[in-house]
């Protein structure tokens, strides 16, 4: 599969988030919300890793009309595997650091949706370009400025509150 591709959501994918939640399990859901045609299939793959989800998981969201813009004859995972000789902790630990960041930008991500209550759309589409901690804390910044804007800073404090416990 090309590293260079930008895998998109399908009608049926859109559909299917703005259902119920118990059609794909919440690892493949949080792959699926987190495929927006800008991030690439090795991106993703990481993503699916982080989430504990096997290499193949983006061939079986496209296999199952979610996903298109994979090549179809794709049976190899994205990313190689690092090279025998890389030390199996500092694999781990990275992963185990994404696997957290992800977890917390999906709570903060869903409070403060749930704290604007339908005055997010800035803050959804800054959200798909959270990748890295750095991203993650502007973001938070962000959405806590807008939740003191919106409901006074007693509520913003809260969120911060709730989001760093969620983190931790």
């Amino acid at each position: 599969m090309s590293s260079s591709s930008h895998p998109v959501k399908t009608r049926a994918a859109r559909v299917l988030l703005a259902g119920s939640r118990s059609t794909l399990s919440a690892q493949m859901r949080m792959l699926l919300i987190n495929v927006n045609g800008q991030r690439g299939a090795a991106e993703l793959q990481d993503i699916a890793r982080a989430l504990n989800l096997g290499p193949q998981a983006l061939e079986e969201l496209q296999r199952e009309g979610y996903v298109t813009g994979l090549p179809e004859a794709a049976s190899a995972p994205l990313v190689a595997e690092p090279p025998a000789a890389a030390p199996k902790a500092a694999t781990a630990s990275a992963g185990d650091e994404l696997r957290r960041l992800m977890k917390a930008k999906m709570f903060a991500f869903d409070l403060a949706c749930r704290m604007l209550a339908g005055r997010d759309a800035d803050l959804r589409a800054g959200a798909r370009e959270v990748n890295s901690e750095s991203r993650f804390l502007d973001w938070l910044s962000d959405a806590s400025a807008r939740i003191e804007a919106a409901s006074g800073a007693e509520r913003a404090q809260l969120f911060r509150e709730r989001v760093a416990q969620a983190a931790a």
